[in-house]
This record gives structure tokens, C-alpha cells and sequence, in this order.
């Protein structure tokens, strides 16, 4: 599928921090309308040491910190990081079909994939409607430029209710006025603002990079007490610890881990796990080293009665932990890790219904990086096995 460069690009700059020039993190916007990494903000405001700031574009003078994120800005930031790697799973155009060794050049809208013109006229595809891949990629560029367009003016439009409510409680002259319009507002229905979020299947985006899939096994050397292993290397559980493992406040103290017996540098790789429904667990890539310095991993939370995801990491660049709250996990999940070393990004996918869980913004690796695999040390059950799938 063919995107235009020019609107890539337009895209691009409109999602880029002035401060910083790479993607949005966290991104929030001030009174005069420009937006800011949130870290990239205040490092500035620390710098100027004054109560007052000046907007790093347009210098209009700012009051406020308690900052929000711009929640809308972050979702299209999403976006452009699912378009580039959409495009670059197509960098030579359409591939050919593996039952006629035809070019794809047509697109069919009921299964949402690229056909070529012997499968177009076979009787699964006799009743779809077919268009060509040029005409598609034109109707998918127009949603998502209508879509961009639509979450702007809702961005604006809460950006300068935000304001205006700003200018209002500073114009109350006494308390009973501010009580006044207390009491107005409790009586007055409130306007909401509401963006609906869906997850989208990307078509053929897990058929692309399971050409890159590798075999995985466990190394029995680097498994923590407690870890039972399976014969074939290929799936474990966690059965209780035999030993008082050391409190290195860089480990994970409340798993058990064991490392993949491959590590991979300058090249692409994707496997998939198969993770428990009954305990929580982690799969991600880090340094070989055994602190723990460098990782990059999808990992579930405990609260109530449910597991969250969770999307961690922690490198050299940065001192900080990243983390970025996801979704509710769901039974039966099989999670898709994608690495493209030389590019410097990481993915998780959801296997099953072919969607991107979470990319981590683009960062520089150096040295190798190996699989890793943990283990919740606070349930024993027989059941609660991680499976690398083959």
C-alpha cells in the first residue's frame, strides 16, 4: 500500500517537540495553545528558576504548572508511530502471492488484505469488492487525514474551554461570588467530551513480520531458584523458591526470571509467548548483564481482581523508569515481541485479534540484547505456565 510522502512528513512535524525534535512523550499543552514534552517543559521552567514562564515559541508569559497531558496529542502520536511501521513492513510496494507468484495489485475491502488478479477471480473472492492498491491507499490517506483533522478541533476546542474557565475564576471579585457560581454550575448540566477509541486490526501487518520469527529456547543456566523447566526448553513455571535470592534493588523482587539461550544484535526478530491467565508475568529484552540496567518489557500488575499491562523500560539514556499504563489483559493472550535492532524500536502485539499493544519511543541499542521471562513468585499453581510457541 502506497502512502505520500509529503503527508508523512506534514504528519511528522506536527508531532514533534520543538524542544527536543523527536516524538511527543507525554505531551501537554500550555495556555497559548503550544505543546511540550512534559519532561522537556520543565527542565525549562527548572532552568528559569521564576514563578512566571515564557512559552520556548511564541514567549507569551505562563502561570500555571500543574500541567496535563494532552491526552488527544498522544493518541495521534500513536498513530504516526503505527503508520512508520506500517510503511517500512512495505518499503518495495506489493509482494507477490505465494499461491500464483502474481504481484498483489489489488485490494479487497471485505477481508481487508491484498490479492492478486488469480485470487480476485476465484470463488472466495467472485462476490468481494475488489479496488485497486492506489485507490485504497487514497481512501485510507483520506480517513486518517479526516480523523486527524477531527481530533484537532476537539484538542482546540477543550484547550480554550480550559482557558476561558482560567479567566473566569480569576476575574471573581469575593466569596460570594465564587459561591454564586458554584451554585450555578451544580445546577447547570455539564458538557462532556467524548473521543471514541477503538482498537484496529492492522491487515497483514503480523503475516509481514512473522518472516522474521526465530526459535527461542530457555537457558536452564540462568534461571532463578524456583523455576521449573520444561524438557523441550520451551515453556516454565514457577514452583516455589529453594534459596534466599540476593535484594538487588535492580532486579525484579517479586519474579522469577530465566533468559532466552539466543541474543541478537544488528538484525530484525519477532517470537511469540503464550502468558498465563492466573499469575502475573513479564516478557521483554534486556542487556545481558544481570542488574538489570537496560530493559525494555510488557509486564502485569495485580489490583483487585484483575491484571493490568504495563509497558516498562529503563535504559541508559534514561535514569527514569518509563511507564505507560495499556489496557486490562484479557485470558488466553499470546504476545507478539518484535525487535528491529538497527532501527532502534521495540514492539508488542496482540497475536490473536492482530492489533499493536505498545511500541517503545525509538531508542540506540548497543551490545546484545536477549529474551527474557518472568514469573509472579507469589501464586504456585500447576497450571500457570509461560509457553514460547514454535
Amino acid at each position: 500500500m502506497a502512502f505520500s510522502p509529503e503527508l508523512i512528513h506534514d504528519l511528522q512535524e506536527e508531532l514533534i517537540c520543538s524542544l527536543c525534535r523527536k516524538y511527543f512523550t507525554d505531551p501537554i499543552s500550555i495556555d497559548c495553545g503550544h505543546s511540550f514534552c512534559h519532561c522537556c517543559l520543565l527542565d525549562g521552567w527548572q532552568e528559569a528558576a521564576s514563578t512566571s514562564f515564557s512559552c520556548p515559541e511564541c514567549e507569551n508569559v505562563s502561570q500555571l504548572k500543574d500541567f496535563k497531558t494532552n491526552i488527544h496529542l498522544e493518541k495521534l502520536v500513536c498513530v504516526a508511530k503505527k503508520l512508520r511501521l506500517h510503511c517500512s513492513q512495505y518499503p518495495e510496494g506489493p509482494g507477490k502471492c505465494e499461491a500464483h507468484q502474481e504481484e498483489q495489485k489489488l485490494f479487497c475491502e471485505d477481508d481487508q488484505s491484498l490479492v492478486c488478479v488469480s485470487c480476485s477471480q476465484s470463488q472466495e473472492h467472485e462476490a468481494h469488492k475488489l479496488c485497486g492498491i492506489d485507490e485504497a491507499a487514497e481512501n485510507f490517506r483520506g480517513t486518517l487525514q479526516e480523523t486527524l483533522i477531527l481530533l484537532w478541533r476537539k484538542t482546540d476546542s477543550v484547550v480554550k474551554q480550559r482557558s476561558n474557565e482560567k479567566i473566569k475564576f480569576v476575574r471573581l471579585e469575593d466569596m460570594k461570588g465564587i459561591l454564586t457560581r458554584n451554585e450555578s454550575v451544580l445546577q447547570k448540566e455539564i458538557e462532556t467530551f467524548h473521543v471514541g477509541t477503538m482498537l484496529y486490526s492492522m491487515p497483514g501487518i503480523i503475516d509481514r513480520i512473522v518472516s522474521f520469527k526465530v526459535d527461542i529456547t530457555l537457558d536452564c543456566n540462568t534461571a532463578d531458584p524456583g523455576l521449573i523447566i520444561s524438557e523441550d526448553f520451551k515453556s516454565v513455571r514457577y514452583g516455589g523458591v529453594q534459596e534466599v535470592v540476593p535484594n538487588n534493588r535492580r532486579r525484579l523482587v517479586d519474579f522469577a526470571e530465566v533468559l532466552a539461550t539466543q541474543s541478537f544484535i544488528s538484525t530484525r526478530c519477532y517470537w511469540e509467548v503464550e502468558v498465563p491467565n492466573n499469575t502475573a508475568w513479564c516478557v521483554g529484552i534486556r542487556t545481558n548483564s544481570k542488574d538489570f540496567h537496560n530493559f525494555f518489557m510488557l509486564m502485569t500488575v495485580q489490583k483487585h481482581n484483575c491484571y493490568l499491562i504495563y509497558a516498562m523500560a529503563q535504559n541508559n539514556l534514561n535514569s527514569q523508569i518509563h511507564k505507560k499504563y495499556r489496557q486490562i489483559s484479557v485470558p488466553n493472550l499470546k504476545v507478539g515481541i518484535f525487535l528491529d535492532y538497527e532501527c532502534g524500536e521495540i514492539s508488542f502485539y496482540h497475536v490473536k485479534s492482530r492489533y499493536l499493544i505498545y511500541t517503545f519511543p525509538t531508542t540506540s541499542f548497543s551490545g546484545p540484547l536477549t529474551p527474557f521471562f518472568c514469573l509472579s513468585k507469589k501464586v504456585l499453581t500447576n497450571d500457570c505456565s509461560l509457553v514460547i510457541c514454535p
